[in-house]
């Protein structure tokens, strides 16, 4: 198995999950905001969920082969009237079929892979930088007065959070921030400590300490290393836009939970909003002063009336959620692919036999072939019913996979050409049973038969290429 088809297996499997993974996020995004009660911690578990089966599915998807894998049953199939045929069938020679769409293997896959090493690597550098930023802001940061660091222990205390976070002033920064991962540190502008009242300031405080409680660094960090990985994956970047709004959501949510007012809290967070709106951005921080096109929705949200403010997610509306978008999974696999990875040139063996010469002797043939281990009586059974060393040799350039001895006797008693078992291969049939093959041939398929079923792809069975053979249309 290549490189190159990896490459293209992966490409197609999420090229035909892409409807679902847009059914997927769309589902959990109207469920989650019209179910009633359903508050931002909630929505940021369901986003998460959303994720993982939009990045599970194309699993389900990928091409185990270049080409289809088919086993038929050994079955004498019956005659078929063209009446009995579904008119479905007999409706394919008039239509155009585009689907599905091959993707042929070339150079154009290892383009496609060096593109998205380099946007990894350029998102997993960006993360680097951030974290050697954040390790140096913080040793350059100075302590908090001791007024401010009283009332940041009192908040600790209060809201019970049991992870130990330092409180921090820096002048280097211009928008407040929570930094983790294993010491955990709220860093404060210095020139805000001078432009916010106690009041505004707890506000800030809060937000920050929920981020800390929530272990948003951790996530946070997660989702960045995600998104350097399948950020090119147009659903699953959205749904990571997605989740990282819904836990500033969150966020907030935590915070009015704890002061019991949120007017009061939204005026904050517009004026901090104005005070930074010029900061810089930490990939790897949480703060409390997001993205202006944020900021709208999250005022807008804060003084909605009747909204009930809860820090904690609803496992049992996560869990049920789920369980609707795995069955949309489960549905949507079962339809067919829209895009099929094509092998260029001909089939690869590691146990290819050598060139038969098909003037040479009949036990030169066989040898050359790869049936140096039959028996004398079937070497004998093998002379006696006509297979000659001319025989040997197409057989050997169809590319098929060894036959026994029984299937070469079955094969040329009734007429079968070696030319057939290579119009199966092209196909997409590689492991077709050899009684299929014979019934297919006595029923009039030849190989100018599948070569125009192929038109029109390649999700045919070989009884249905039987039956627009029948029914005259295919010729």
């Amino acid at each position: 198995m290549g490189l190159q088809f990896v490459v293209g297996s992966a490409l197609a499997g999420v090229l035909n999950t892409l409807w679902i993974g847009l059914a997927i996020t769309a589902v959990a995004w109207a469920l989650g905001r019209f179910l009633p009660r359903t508050n931002a911690a909630t929505r940021h578990l369901l986003g998460w969920a959303a994720l993982t089966l939009v990045l599970l599915v194309p699993f389900a998807a990928v091409d185990r082969e270049p080409a289809r894998a088919v086993h038929v049953a050994v079955m004498e199939a019956p005659s078929v009237a063209p009446a009995e045929v579904p008119e479905a069938a007999t409706q394919l020679a008039a239509s155009r079929a585009f689907f599905p769409l091959e993707l042929q293997e070339g150079d154009w896959l290892a383009v496609a892979l060096a593109v998205w090493m380099v946007f990894g690597f350029l998102q997993l550098c960006r993360i680097a930088l951030s974290f050697v930023y954040l390790r140096k802001l913080k040793r350059r940061s100075q302590a908090a007065p001791d007024a401010l660091l009283d009332r940041f222990r009192y908040w600790v205390a209060a809201c019970d959070i049991r992870r130990p976070v330092r409180l921090m002033i820096s002048d280097r920064i211009a928008s407040p921030m929570a930094t983790g991962f294993r010491h955990p540190t709220v860093i404060l502008p210095t020139a805000l400590l001078a432009q916010f009242g106690e009041g505004e300031l707890d506000h800030v405080l809060l937000h920050e300490l929920a981020h800390v409680a929530r272990r948003d660094d951790w996530t946070n960090l997660f989702a960045r290393c995600l998104g350097a990985a399948v950020g090119l994956h147009p659903v699953a970047a959205w749904t990571l836009r997605q989740i990282a709004r819904e836990r500033e959501l969150a966020c907030d949510d935590w915070v009015v939970s704890r002061i019991g007012e949120a007017r009061s809290y939204a005026a904050s967070l517009a004026r901090l909003f104005e005070v930074c709106r010029a900061q810089r951005r930490v990939v790897l921080a949480t703060g409390m002063a997001g993205h202006a096109s944020q900021l709208g929705e999250r005022i807008e949200t804060l003084l909605a009336s009747g909204r009930h403010f809860s820090p904690r997610a609803s496992l049992i509306r996560v869990s049920v959620t789920t369980v609707a978008l795995l069955a949309l999974v489960a549905a949507g696999a079962q339809a067919p692919h829209w895009i099929a990875l094509a092998q260029s040139g001909t089939a690869q063996s590691g146990d290819a036999p050598r060139p038969v010469n098909p003037h040479g002797s009949f036990l030169a043939a066989l040898v050359a072939a790869g049936y140096g281990n039959l028996s004398v009586d079937e070497i004998i059974a093998l002379k006696e019913h006509g297979i000659d060393a001319r025989f040997l040799a197409d057989l050997s350039q169809s590319g098929w996979e060894k036959l026994e001895a029984r299937h070469m006797i079955e094969m040329h008693d009734h007429g079968v050409p070696p030319e057939m078992l290579r119009a199966l291969r092209d196909a997409g049939f590689q492991h077709v049973e050899m009684g299929a093959a014979i019934n297919a041939w006595e029923q009039g398929v030849r190989p100018s038969t599948l070569k125009e079923a192929t038109q029109y792809g390649t999700h045919l069975t070989l009884p249905q290429i039987v039956k627009l053979k029948q029914a005259g249309v295919i010729q």
